[in-house]
């Protein structure tokens, strides 16, 4: 509640010397979900994702066929108790992976979103300066930013400059 009500005050004192002040707002969504960096980071999860997937299905075809074995009456009561041992041992198996499958997503998510975030920082601190802005505000799902005129929109513009990056 406190951070929305300096948010408000924020906006209050932006509007009231608004002719003082140059502002604009960079919609941070789109520029990662559009930008090539964005892209590539996007499929880079997605293509970990899959190998994950892959090797748990593998994990659950191979319980799928243990169990299978075990409803058969030719195994004596030895060979069920070793099908019951590699089947606990490929649950144990199936759990780690899931759980190192969502270490890994979210630390690459992270690291992605934190480097992303850095280099627009500068992209949008090298625009400010050239345009000779006082202030940018980030926009886009979770913001600060409740209404901006388009014409205080320079997304567009640091797209473009974080496209050039390689």
């Amino acid at each position: 509640m406190r951070k929305i009500l300096s948010v408000f005050m924020l906006v209050f004192m932006l509007v009231s010397v608004s002719k003082a002040v140059n502002v604009a707002y960079v919609d941070m969504e789109k520029v990662m979900n559009e930008s090539e960096k964005g892209k590539k980071y996007k499929r880079d999860l997605e293509n970990k994702l899959t190998f994950y997937q892959n090797k748990a299905r593998d994990i659950q075809n191979k319980i799928q066929e243990l169990q299978k074995q075990l409803q058969s009456p030719a195994l004596n009561e030895k060979a069920k108790e070793d099908k019951r041992k590699e089947l606990r041992e490929l649950a144990r198996q199936l759990q780690t992976l899931e759980t190192q499958a969502n270490e890994e997503l979210a630390k690459m998510k992270a690291e992605a979103e934190k480097s992303m975030v850095s280099e627009i920082k500068k992209i949008a601190e090298k625009i400010a300066k050239e345009k000779n802005l006082d202030a940018i505000f980030y926009g886009g799902l979770v913001s600060g930013v409740l209404y901006a005129s388009p014409k205080l929109d320079i997304t567009n513009e640091v797209l473009k400059e974080y496209n050039k990056q390689k």
